[in-house]
C-alpha cells in the first residue's frame, strides 16, 4: 500500500524522497508506528499535502482543508479554481520541515480566530525558477479535525468574517 501511495511522487524526486525519509524512519524494523499512523503526524500531513499540491491535485487537498479555511473559500469548486499554481518553469526542488510546535492554543490574527492545540511548523521551501534556484521559509498553522490534522489554507487577500 506504502508504494501505491508514493508512485506519484516519484515524478518530483526531491518531494518523493523527502516522502520517503518519513517512511523509512517510519517501517524499519522495530519501529511501533506504520505509515497510516504517521499521516496524523504534522510533518507528514503538511508533507502530504505539498505533494498534492505540487500534483495539481486540488480537489483531493479539499478534505485536508479546515472548516474555517473551507467556508472562507466557499466550495470545493472555488478552491480548486482559485488555489495558487506552480507557473511554467516554476520547479519545487525540496520541502522541509524546521521547527514543530503544538500550542496549547494559538489565535489567526488575520482572521480573528482561536484554536486549541494546534501544530505551528516552520516550513522551508526550494524551487528552482528560469532565473535560478532559490529558497523561502513560511510558518503553517494545523488545526485538529475529525480525521486528524487541517490546514487553515485560506484564500488569498480574505478578511475577517463575524
Amino acid at each position: 500500500m506504502v508504494n501505491s501511495l508514493l508512485a506519484p511522487l516519484r515524478r518530483w524526486p526531491a518531494l518523493g524522497a523527502a516522502v520517503n525519509r518519513i517512511k523509512d524512519a517510519l517501517t524499519r524494523p522495530g519501529s511501533d508506528l506504520d505509515w497510516e499512523h504517521a499521516m496524523n503526524e504534522p510533518e507528514s500531513f503538511e508533507m502530504s499535502f505539498m505533494a498534492l499540491h505540487t500534483e495539481g491535485r486540488f480537489d483531493e487537498m479539499w478534505d485536508m482543508v479546515a472548516e474555517d479555511a473551507q467556508r472562507a473559500w466557499g466550495d470545493r469548486d472555488a478552491f480548486v479554481r482559485g488555489m495558487p499554481r506552480l507557473g511554467d518553469g516554476t520547479e519545487l526542488l525540496d520541502v522541509q520541515v524546521i521547527d514543530v510546535r503544538v500550542l496549547d492554543s494559538w489565535t489567526d490574527m488575520s482572521h480573528d480566530r482561536s484554536y486549541s492545540n494546534v501544530a505551528q511548523m516552520k516550513m522551508r521551501y526550494r524551487v528552482r525558477q528560469q532565473w535560478g534556484d532559490w529558497s523561502f521559509d513560511r510558518q503553517v498553522h494545523l488545526v485538529p479535525g475529525a480525521s486528524g490534522w487541517r490546514t487553515l489554507c485560506y484564500p488569498a487577500n480574505t478578511v475577517s468574517q463575524p
